[in-house]
């Protein structure tokens, strides 16, 4: 099979796009094993009529299908072992060649059953022709060619045997040969159609994706410039002045955060966010001095309950995002002159992190981490991504998250396994 890149075949096929051939072989792998049953089953139930033959039948059928199981598994997991193209070709040699061991119950062996076996075969074959009707629509041309082995065998045959129905069933078989072939030529200009849409989506998508980006990295550089030139303007200003300048660095860190968002949401499936070694304790109190100016000129307090020393192995930006998000949803979402507090504690088996903050009762706490969910009565408008970026953060490093409302109290549990 290694050679088979030299057949000079390669250069004559029209191999179809790797979404097709994907397709091929995700539908094609669970009718194998169905294939392989059935060929069990009517070995068990052909033995009488047709004694050891049907055993070599069922031999060469089993193992045609093992061999495409096998190269099923193979294309899941070690894709990069062939070329798109060797692939296609191993499929359509393979699926054809299994079409052609099939149809031998039509042909050499249904002369010699009676007819409770010949129907019970006839019924088996159409099942299969069926099946490869859906399994092999992506690609009509293997499919027509794969039930057009199964089924013009049999129609032959039947018609020439000396049998009362040798008229009646053949004509049926006809029938449903060509009601096959227009069921695949109409699924096939469907899924055509599919592609089309689905290309187009993820070409818009692509380009909106590389938009945000490049927004992303114009607004990064000014935004820094901003930040570092006010935190100077506030160290040289009077009381007044001061005052003025800590509102315009409160604006500027919520804006800071919600771009932090959305650099994030915008890389993280390309960009693989490696873990390290942190000192959760000093992390927690770094994100919450970044954030004291906003919490103060939201008239607000926070009280801190950090146990000391507490390392965890996550990467930085991932839990920046994390806490970052429970600290601005607190802040937003609270009442004025309220208490936010966090807590982080360690006991042998789990690290926990929680926000508290007083606040409007959460509605509806399931749909809380929901994507583009905000609260119906909030008086703060959001939109509905921060939580959902933070499930996705914890399921992705195995934390539990919880969300509990009562009364006036809103509270965020992360449980961190050690």
């Amino acid at each position: 099979m290694n050679n088979i890149k030299n057949l000079s075949l390669l250069s004559l096929i029209n191999v179809p796009s790797t979404r097709t051939i994907n397709s091929l072989y995700a539908l094609s792998e669970k009718s194998h094993i169905a294939a392989i049953i059935f060929i069990i089953i009517t070995t068990l139930i052909l033995y009488n009529n047709l004694g050891y033959s049907i055993f070599i039948w069922a031999l060469s059928s089993i193992s045609i299908f093992l061999y495409r199981l096998y190269k099923s598994y193979q294309f899941k997991h070690y894709p990069q072992k062939y070329t798109q193209t060797q692939w296609y070709i191993h499929f359509l040699i393979t699926s054809l060649l299994s079409a052609s061991i099939l149809s031998i119950l039509g042909s050499y062996f249904l002369s010699t059953m009676n007819d409770t076996n010949q129907i019970f075969v006839i019924v088996a074959l159409l099942g299969f022709s069926a099946g490869a009707s859906i399994s092999l629509s992506s690609e009509f041309k293997i499919a027509i060619s794969y039930i057009s082995i199964i089924m013009l065998p049999l129609i032959i045959t039947f018609m020439m045997q000396n049998n009362p129905l040798h008229i009646i069933l053949p004509v049926m078989l006809i029938l449903f040969y060509f009601s096959q072939i227009m069921l695949i030529l109409k699924n096939y200009t469907q899924d055509e159609q599919i592609r089309e849409l689905v290309d187009l989506n993820e070409e818009l998508l692509n380009e909106n994706k590389q938009f945000i980006a490049d927004m992303v990295h114009q607004i990064r550089t000014p935004l820094s410039t901003i930040m570092f030139n006010t935190s100077l303007m506030e160290m040289k200003s009077d009381t007044h002045s001061s005052n003025n300048i800590k509102q315009i660095n409160s604006a500027i860190n919520m804006l800071n955060n919600a771009f932090e968002d959305l650099s994030y949401i915008i890389s993280n499936d390309t960009i693989e966010y490696k873990p390290i070694q942190i000192d959760f304790s000093a992390f927690v109190e770094k994100r919450i001095d970044f954030f004291r100016v906003t919490i103060q000129h939201h008239y607000k307090k926070i009280n801190i309950h950090i146990s000391p020393n507490i390392s965890i192995f996550m990467n930085d930006t991932e839990l920046e995002r994390l806490i970052d998000n429970n600290i601005t949803n607190a802040i937003k979402h609270s009442k004025e002159y309220s208490l936010i507090e966090v807590f982080l504690s360690k006991t042998h088996t789990q690290i926990i992190l929680k926000f508290t903050s007083q606040g409007k009762k959460i509605q509806n706490i399931t749909k809380i981490f929901d994507k583009n969910y905000t609260e119906i009565n909030s008086e703060k408008r959001s939109l509905g991504l921060g939580l959902y970026m933070v499930k996705n953060i914890c399921i992705k490093n195995n934390i539990i998250y919880l969300a509990e409302s009562y009364k006036d109290l809103n509270t965020f549990t992360y449980i961190f396994h050690i």
